[in-house]
């Protein structure tokens, strides 16, 4: 049995997708009292700013939970569920769980290359949030993707913010993203004229190019496409990733997204929002 918290767009999209894998599920609002959910195995789909109680709450009644992306707000709030974690601990960082990254990953040696720039864009029109930045809201995904790939922590990050609607929070950020030997471009934001969900990863021998509202990988070599990769008929990135969560619970089955990797995306996002707030570049340090 699998407990889901949250009745919104998402956590009925996992409901559907859990019934669809033929997993019991139970459904509760974010008003539950959660000293009453029996089940080990729970997934926390709510509003960003209430996952750090309701999974503290869970941590300390021993469950093992998945915390829909960001799983923090900041590092403060990492920092002291890390003492608390004693079972499964697991993010939502979907993309790290699509055909598209697992083609990449499984392909980067393969084509020879050192990956020497990433550029990143995660762009469309639509409703800005309230009281976070596009980078708290938007970035995680392509963090998660960028910190799996490089599996280290930036030397400094610098934020570019633009006002367009309104002062308090910028509606669009470009964000610099320096390591060794290696550079990340990161654009995202919702006052853009039309969605982009692409990550292009340049190696020395070639590109590729991850177009996510496409559903395609390409990869580029001596300005020849050499794989077009359409992955339609495959599993979802959704599916792929419950499946981890339940092999984890179930088997110990290490997920991509554990607690290692959600601390060094979550401490990436606090620089970048560091830079944002203080408008300076902001070194970053390996101990975190």
């Amino acid at each position: 049995m699998i407990a889901v918290i949250g009745t919104g767009y998402w956590g009925s999209k996992i409901v559907s997708t859990l019934n669809e894998m033929e997993q019991k599920v139970e459904q509760y609002d974010i008003g539950v009292n959660l000293t009453k959910i029996k089940s080990k195995n729970v997934i926390v789909a709510t509003p960003a700013d209430t996952h750090f109680d309701i999974a503290k709450q869970l941590l300390k009644q021993k469950k093992n939970i998945l915390v829909e992306k960001p799983a923090f707000m900041n590092m403060k709030e990492c920092t002291q569920l890390e003492k608390l974690i004693k079972t499964k601990f697991m993010a939502g960082h979907i993309l790290l769980y699509s055909e598209h990254f697992r083609y990449i990953t499984e392909h980067l040696n393969f084509f020879n290359g050192n990956i020497r720039h990433i550029e990143s864009r995660r762009l469309n029109w639509g409703r800005a949030q309230k009281d976070i930045s596009p980078v708290l809201h938007l970035a995680p995904h392509d963090i998660a993707v960028i910190d799996t790939l490089t599996h280290e922590i930036p030397e400094s990050v610098y934020c570019h913010p633009y006002y367009i609607t309104r002062s308090t929070q910028p509606d669009y950020v470009c964000v610099d993203l320096m390591y060794s030997g290696m550079t990340v471009q990161l654009q995202t934001g919702w006052h853009y004229n039309e969605k982009i969900r692409n990550i292009k990863i340049f190696t020395e021998k070639g590109i590729f190019d991850w177009k996510d509202e496409n559903n395609e990988t390409n990869y580029f070599a001596n300005g020849d496409t050499k794989n077009n990769e359409n992955f339609s008929e495959y599993q979802t990135s959704l599916t792929r990733q419950l499946q981890a969560f339940i092999d984890y619970c179930e088997n110990d089955v290490e997920p991509i997204s554990n607690f290692a990797h959600t601390k060094r995306v979550t401490y990436i996002i606090e620089c970048i929002e560091n830079s944002l707030k203080k408008g300076e570049v902001i070194k970053c340090s390996k101990k975190y």
